[in-house]
């Protein structure tokens, strides 16, 4: 195997063993996301069920306190309301933390992937490259041999017709 196979082989391996690591990477990057997803999701879902708690134990107290008093139940009407907002604020924050989390958690990968990619693709460039220069001298090298033997045989034959020439004014 010449060097300029060697180099071209090379150069394939490097290129298989990078979109390898681009596919693992993607592969990591998707467990990453799904991971993240699954838990806002979660979180989210508790976040809802003890908002739902929450009101259930709110709805409780204003109907004891209707009980007692009309003015009493709507101070714990304005409580449970209070406590509804603030829940339903809090989880809207977490989930807003969440997604942010997953969408930095993505790009990062991705740009890790991409990096990665223009590595390995500038590597193979440069490989191909040198591979192109390899070939343009060995053709180079090749054509001032011809050239040479042309201009020889040229030469040869010009003499030999001057011989000729000299021998027929004879």
């Amino acid at each position: 195997m010449n060097t300029t196979d060697k180099k071209l082989a090379d150069a394939q391996a490097a290129a298989a063993v990078s979109m390898a690591e681009a596919r693992e990477s993607a592969c990591e990057a998707k467990t990453a996301v799904t991971d993240a997803a699954s838990a806002a999701k979660e979180s989210a879902a508790d976040k809802l069920g003890d908002i739902k708690d929450a009101a259930a134990d709110k709805l409780g107290d204003i109907k004891a306190a209707a009980a007692v008093s009309m003015a009493e139940a709507r101070e714990s009407a304005c409580e449970a309301k209070t406590a509804v907002t603030d829940a339903a604020s809090a989880a809207k924050e977490s989930a807003a933390d969440k997604l942010g989390d997953i969408k930095d958690a993505a790009a990062d990968k991705l740009g890790d992937i991409k990096a990665a990619a223009a590595d390995k693709l500038g590597d193979i460039k440069d490989a191909a490259a040198d591979k192109l220069g390899d070939v343009k001298e060995k053709g180079s090298d090749i054509l001032d041999k011809v050239k040479g033997f042309a201009a020889d045989i040229l030469h040869k034959g010009a003499a030999g017709a001057e011989n000729l020439a000299d021998k027929l004014d004879n």
